[in-house]
């Protein structure tokens, strides 16, 4: 942080902001007495310095450089400082920043909707709600599917990650901490999430005669068959980026309609181009019936999308927020997509997908406590265990590890489920890079078994 960004804290009344206060522990115990612990682990992550970074490199207040494979939770697509789209930036700088967009009509809004139905699966007639956030685009739909089908029971899995607010949060089971204490907003028949290294019914994917499909059927047939959806990540991200079989998809998708629900793909994490395609339910042949989207699709910027059938409400107020795809927003996110496009970025995600998992199933053959590596795309993970053989979850073990990535190899990454480490890097990572960080993996996994 250089002169000029003092001086701003100054300006804006901060005279106690200087270099000194530049370190990790002073910002770790500041930000700990005035920010509500959220998921924030300090004693593993340093404060990052706002005012650095490009592409997949970012840094901290003392300067230390990482290598970023989260890709801000896989929100910036482009990575940090993206060169191109800061010009657009700049060209629309005058743009008006805020309109009622769920009041009143604007160009660029209407132009995304229509860009974002197009490239969603299926060619039926569909409309869009904005939002700001992906657990808020998961309960636009959750909304629309409750008000077109009269119903109100939902099918979700185990585990799932779909938001920690309202209704979103019923759906969401990937930790407890997420859920203790709160009251359950909607009716959720739960079933276990297609998961082929841990089938709870003992079979392997070369054998399996879909008995999760057939437990789903099980499940309305005793528990109640009045859905209104079912709502399924095409990959599961925060419960552990697990990968199910497409004829398991297609099956959930089946029993979904064969009880007269509709089908949603929650697309927040795994959409966007990140699995090669637009929607990573289109991996598995599967055509929703909704899309929610998020992350990535905002260039930075919170903007969420509730894509749906048309008419998706039954009349006017049945849904409203305050922000909903601002014009400069909107705009941006146009750009997005069509950089995205234009950048030929589908093709370099899955062939860089497709190294970077070739590359992690190297630790599977190497090391005996990495169980599993799976992912599609620049969604990729590796399953920490304490044998192969058994199988057994390391979840103290995928910590330690990832302490020691971060603070000796000066990698930045995240974890899932229990004991996942996860890859969800910017789209601008290349072969290099993916070397680079498979590399300071191995070395970590390595240091800390030893």
């Amino acid at each position: 942080m250089d002169s000029r960004h003092f001086e701003i804290f100054k300006e804006l009344g901060f005279d106690d902001i200087t270099p000194e206060t530049m370190t990790n522990e002073y910002w770790a115990k500041r930000g700990a007495r005035a920010l509500a612990l959220t998921t924030q682990t300090r004693d593993v992550y340093g404060c990052l310095d706002h005012t650095r970074g490009e592409g997949i490199t970012l840094y901290d207040v003392e300067g230390t450089e990482y290598l970023d494979m989260t890709g801000g939770v896989a929100v910036r697509a482009f990575g940090i400082r993206y060169r191109p789209l800061a010009d657009f930036e700049s060209r629309i700088s005058d743009v008006i920043h805020e309109f009622p967009g769920m009041d009143f009509d604007a160009i660029p809004q209407t132009l995304l909707a229509e860009k974002l139905a197009s490239i969603t699966p299926g060619d039926h007639q569909k409309q869009v709600v904005f939002t700001t956030s992906g657990g808020r685009a998961v309960e636009g739909c959750m909304k629309s599917a409750m008000d077109l089908s009269g119903r109100h029971r939902f099918v979700a899995f185990r585990p799932a990650f779909h938001g920690r607010t309202g209704y979103a949060l019923a759906l969401t089971a990937s930790n407890s901490k997420h859920k203790t204490g709160f009251p359950q907003g909607v009716d959720v028949v739960r079933v276990f999430y297609p998961y082929c290294y841990r089938c709870p019914y003992g079979q392997t994917e070369e054998d399996c005669n879909l008995e999760c499909v057939e437990a789903l059927r099980y499940a309305l047939e005793v528990e109640g068959n009045d859905i209104a959806a079912t709502v399924m990540e095409p990959i599961c991200g925060e419960g552990g980026i697990i990968v199910p079989p497409s004829k398991a998809v297609k099956g959930m998708y089946e029993v979904t309609k064969e009880f007269g629900g509709y089908f949603v793909s929650d697309e927040v994490q795994a959409g966007m181009g990140r699995t090669g395609k637009w929607c990573a339910i289109e991996n598995h042949s599967v055509v929703p019936d909704y899309v929610s989207m998020a992350k990535a699709l905002g260039g930075g910027y919170p903007l969420g999308a509730s894509i749906g059938p048309a008419p998706m409400y039954t009349g006017p107020s049945r849904h409203s927020e305050t922000f909903s795809a601002e014009p400069r927003m909107a705009l941006i996110a146009l750009w997005v997509l069509r950089h995205i496009e234009e950048g030929d970025f589908l093709r370099k995600n899955r062939e860089n997908g497709e190294y970077l998992l070739r590359r992690l199933e190297e630790l599977v053959e190497k090391h005996e406590v990495v169980g599993d590596a799976r992912g599609i795309g620049l969604m990729a993970g590796i399953e920490i265990v304490k044998s192969k053989r058994g199988k057994e979850k390391a979840p103290k073990l995928r910590d330690r590890i990832i302490k020691h990535l971060v603070s000796k190899e000066h990698l930045w990454v995240l974890g899932a489920g229990q004991n996942v480490i996860r890859f969800t890097p910017s789209y601008v990572i290349t072969p290099e890079e993916i070397d680079d960080a498979v590399d300071r993996l191995d070395r970590a996994i390595g240091a800390v078994t030893e």
